[in-house]
């Protein structure tokens, strides 16, 4: 049997991917380029990544001062996306050591959000990562946890509720806590939702309150489009253009930072194949990483998927992409290079910000509610109808509902307006009682100390 070799180099192949055979080093090198091609987009960026040295503009140690200004943040799930953008920074890293005399041109904080039951498993892996892994590095690249119980660690909450109108009141609330907040959501979409929020909340102000100049998201091409369709899907679009742009600083946290998505051209497929070929797939946490594009399969037994009804908007989206993934990959990078080019809709005025989700508001959502719903109820005419009605009438449901009702009435009536975007009313809408408890927003948030978070620095 004639053996297949790589296009590239002329070795034994081992992934073929876009009409391509590869063997494992030039695989590794060509994931590498596309990320490295990201991280050199603009000018701004350019700054960030190499290494400065004196010349006609700046002093030694003015470049030297530079070098160490230039701090990236990396959001680390210990997926596969993520894992493999860090483990590219770390080979980058060695590079420039190696032919710049021992110099580098930016440092690394890779910040973990956890939940606590979660936490020895993700500090075992890390560990791993840091004294084997990337060894070479530990002065470069540090690895910092954030508990997301810290999102509630503020002075003043409130109690965010819809009413009847889809028109959100805010009271004073007391301290709640992130299972509280997840107990509350009656699916895994509405679940998935606040939790993002919160982690995105976090990152954000991690990487204000230490002065990072980039934030760089591991977001693979795979991901982005399952992210666009999905906040089309769950009333969101208005919030594409600014969720993925990478050419302005993010103003709504002190405009200190940018977003980059450095894995934007790689497809989740070659990440998962770059975990197999590089040897990062027995780091990773709750993730087995995919191998369609290896010649050689690593298991011939299939994970058993989700039922549909237990998956959220995002899974679905991302399953039918893994679908077609094959045969009509071009499908994701279309919706990804459509979505670059989407600006943001014209503001309201005057110019709010969602309460929720932090998004700019572009659209009056509770009144194009207002006109679609029909507020009647059926009368109970049938034998039938009237056994069911009397059932629910004694049942938990009625009295939850009178419950929901009465609580509804009490805000609105002694509570102050608050907005919401057209995707929060939504989300908010299937939350019990449809009403969640909210860190409440003051002047001075993003100038409040690190003592708000619950950090572990592995040192």
């Amino acid at each position: 049997m004639t053996e297949t070799l790589c296009k590239r180099c002329g070795t034994l192949a081992q992934i073929y991917s876009r009409k391509e055979h590869f063997c494992q080093q030039c695989f590794c090198t060509f994931v590498s380029s596309k990320q490295r091609k990201q991280m050199m987009s603009d000018a701004y960026f350019q700054d960030i990544f190499k290494v400065m040295h004196q010349d006609k503009v700046r002093t030694e140690e003015q470049a030297a001062a530079e070098n160490a200004a230039s701090r990236v943040l990396v959001p680390l799930s210990l997926g596969s996306s993520s894992l493999t953008m860090l483990d590219i920074l770390n080979d980058t890293l060695k590079e420039q050591k190696l032919t710049q005399r021992g110099k580098t041109g930016f440092h690394v904080d890779a910040l973990i959000c956890f939940k606590r039951p979660e936490l020895n498993e993700l500090k075992k892996q890390v560990n791993k990562l840091s004294t084997i892994r990337y060894k070479e590095n530990q002065s470069s690249i540090k690895f910092h946890y954030v508990d997301l119980e810290s999102f509630y660690n503020e002075p003043e909450f409130q109690l965010l509720i819809l009413s009847k109108k889809y028109l959100c009141s805010s009271i004073d609330g007391s301290k709640s806590n992130i299972k509280s907040l997840l107990e509350q959501c009656p699916n895994s979409t509405s679940r998935e939702d606040l939790l993002t929020f919160v982690t995105r909340h976090l990152v954000k102000k991690y990487a204000f309150q230490n002065n990072h100049k980039a934030i760089l998201w591991g977001h693979s091409m795979t991901k982005l489009a399952d992210e666009t369709m999905s906040l089309v899907v769950k009333g969101r679009g208005e919030h594409i253009s600014s969720l993925i742009d990478s050419s302005q600083p993010d103003f709504d946290y002190g405009g200190k930072f940018r977003h980059l998505y450095p894995l934007k051209d790689v497809l989740l497929s070659e990440v998962d194949a770059y975990c197999y070929s590089s040897g990062l797939d027995k780091f990773l946490v709750n993730y087995t990483p995919q191998d369609t594009l290896l010649l050689t399969k690593h298991s011939e037994t299939k994970s058993i998927g989700k039922l549909i009804k237990n998956m959220t908007i995002n899974e679905m989206v991302r399953k039918y992409f893994d679908d077609i993934e094959k045969d009509y990959s071009n499908v994701i990078s279309t919706v990804v290079r459509t979505a670059d080019k989407l600006a943001e809709p014209k503001k309201i005025e005057p110019q709010e910000k969602c309460t929720l989700c932090k998004g700019n508001i572009h659209t009056l959502g509770p009144n194009w509610l207002q006109s679609i719903t029909v507020e009647e109820g059926y009368a109970v005419k049938t034998e039938e109808e009237k056994e069911l009605y009397r059932k629910w009438c004694d049942s938990d449901l009625r009295n939850q509902r009178d419950e929901a009702l009465a609580l509804v009435d009490s805000v609105t009536s002694r509570g102050n307006p608050v907005p919401l975007c057209y995707g929060c009313i939504i989300t908010l809408g299937g939350v019990k009682n449809r009403c969640v408890t909210w860190p409440r927003d003051s002047d001075n948030e993003l100038n409040q100390t690190l003592k708000e978070f619950e950090l572990r620095d592995e040192e």
